[in-house]
Order: structure tokens, then C-alpha cells, then sequence
């Protein structure tokens, strides 16, 4: 078998519904790859609303993070090449066909795909604006070793020898992952035709991520540096939003860019609010779950 796809899901069934349903309509034939569910809940019971296609293997990853369920999953996958997305993700039909012709012309060890921004019905233009242009520049961060599980394809081999994830991030545990990897002198290529769609997140949603980030990415380098709460808050506020932030496609309007800029603005004051509840014990990094 070529590819085991490892999907964690934490109490999102319907959006999983959708790229399950994607996944069944892969080019790629059936016998070709395997597709692995890891509930991340307490329960690691499916809702009787919920029926998952009899080709679903359905397992169950109590210890909470998403890195903790993609490690688990690996430790069930049978294929050659581990192939992670996430619930909320819809791959492209030709997914895996273009991911294995990939893997079939290339010495590389690692492959992270484009990751392309829809809007779906629960969302909302600001937000969608926002995505399309900052969210998941895999084309920038793949070549530097940093790739998400969104849309990201391991030889299973090297996931085993690497170690896996590390299951006590909460936050950017897929960029940890990748460039250990690539720092370990595995090679790691960018393919713009192995596509999956992610949808654009809602104004409180990109707030939410904000938190998830700031407390994982503080509480990791508090443990691993010994950094204090105070030195990373000041850290933070060297970095003030750019109007002009090179990444802005140049078709955009004048007042196109002013949300981009003000949305950048809210998530720089938010985050000096959280660095701020962490360094007065208001909040808990440890706490906060992907």
C-alpha cells in the first residue's frame, strides 16, 4: 500500500464528513491507500448522527493535542508514505495521484502541498480576505523546512526514525516536526499540484488560532529556553504590523489592504493581552488544546 492518510478530528464530524467524501473520490485507486480517523475527544465514541464509511479505520487517541492523534495514527498506518490533512481540509481528487507521482519522480523524503483558501458558508468576507492572502504560504515556508499537516506527506520510514511529533506541543508542532526533519538532511520538496482546500476562518475563529499559538509557542519556548513570560512579551512588541507587507498580491485595493493591515493590528494587541495573562497567571498555556 502506497499511502496511509491520518486525519485527527476533535468533535468536527461534518466538516470530516466532507473530506472523507473527497478522499472517496480520489483518482488514485482504492487499493492504493488507506484512510485512518483519530478521535481526539474523551469519549472516542462516534455521535449516532455520524456514519463513517466502512473503509474508515476508527481509532482512538485520548492524550489531548492534535500531535498526540497524528502519532497514533502513524502507529497504525501500514503504508509506505504517511499523508496528513486535517477534518476541516478537502483534498483535491487528483491528491494523491499527483503526491505519489511526486514520490515516484523524486528522491525526496518529505512533500508539503498548497494549501488554497475557500470560502464556505459559515464564513465571512473579512475573514476570507484575510486567509487568502496570509494563511499557509506553503510555497515560502517549504523550501525553509517548515510545512503543514494540512497538507503534508512523510515516508513512513523517516517518521519512525525522526521520533514523530511532539505530543506535548500544543501550537506549531508540524514546523518543530519538518525541521527536524530537514535538519537531519531529509529532503523536503514543495508541489503546487498536490492541492487541498482549507476553509477561511470567521474573525473569532483567527482570534482563537491567535491563542492557541501564542500559549503554545510560549509554554514551549518557557520550558526550552527558560525564556520568562516578560522576555517573550517583549519580543512580541518589536514586532509591530506592516502596511506594506510584501506578501499583499498587488490587485488588491487600497482598502483591501487597510483590513489585511487592521486584522494583523487586532492579532498583535491580542497577543500582548495573552502574553501579558500568562506572565500575571490569568491564563495557562498548558491549557489550551489545539
Amino acid at each position: 500500500m502506497k499511502f496511509s492518510i491520518i486525519i485527527p478530528t476533535y468533535n468536527d464530524w461534518e466538516r470530516l464528513l466532507k473530506c472523507l467524501k473527497a478522499l472517496e473520490k480520489q483518482t488514485l485507486a482504492k487499493g492504493r491507500y488507506e484512510v485512518i480517523v483519530v478521535d481526539n475527544s474523551k469519549t472516542g465514541k462516534v455521535p449516532d448522527r455520524i456514519s463513517l464509511p466502512d473503509w474508515v479505520q476508527f481509532v482512538h487517541e485520548p492524550e489531548p493535542g492534535s500531535y498526540s492523534a497524528r502519532n497514533k495514527g502513524a502507529d497504525k498506518a501500514i503504508g509506505e508514505v504517511l499523508a496528513f490533512t486535517d477534518s476541516d481540509c478537502v483534498p483535491d481528487k487528483h491528491w494523491l495521484a499527483k503526491a505519489e507521482a511526486r514520490f515516484d519522480t523524486s528522491t525526496c523524503d518529505l512533500l508539503g502541498g498548497k494549501v488554497k483558501i475557500f470560502q464556505n458558508e459559515e464564513g465571512n468576507k473579512y475573514g476570507f480576505l484575510y486567509e487568502r492572502v496570509t494563511a499557509f504560504p506553503q510555497h515560502k515556508n517549504v523550501p525553509k523546512g517548515k510545512g503543514v499537516t494540512a497538507n503534508l506527506f512523510i515516508k513512513k520510514s523517516v517518521f519512525d526514525t525522526v521520533g514523530g511529533f511532539r505530543s506535548t506541543l500544543k501550537s506549531g508542532g508540524d514546523w518543530e516536526f519538518t525541521l527536524r526533519c530537514t535538519q537531519k538532511g531529509y529532503e523536503m520538496i514543495y508541489c503546487e499540484e498536490v492541492l487541498v482546500w482549507h476553509p477561511a476562518r470567521t474573525l473569532p475563529a483567527i482570534l482563537k488560532k491567535q491563542k492557541r499559538m501564542a500559549c503554545g509557542g510560549a509554554a514551549d519556548i518557557k520550558e526550552r529556553y527558560g525564556h520568562s513570560y516578560l522576555r517573550i512579551l517583549g519580543s512580541h512588541l518589536i514586532h509591530v504590523p506592516n502596511y506594506k507587507r510584501e506578501n499583499m498580491p498587488e490587485e488588491l485595493s487600497r482598502s483591501e489592504k487597510i483590513i489585511i493591515y487592521a486584522i494583523d493590528t487586532l492579532k498583535y494587541f491580542y497577543r500582548i493581552v495573552l502574553f501579558s495573562g500568562m506572565m500575571f497567571r490569568f491564563i495557562d498555556p498548558n491549557r489550551v488544546r489545539e
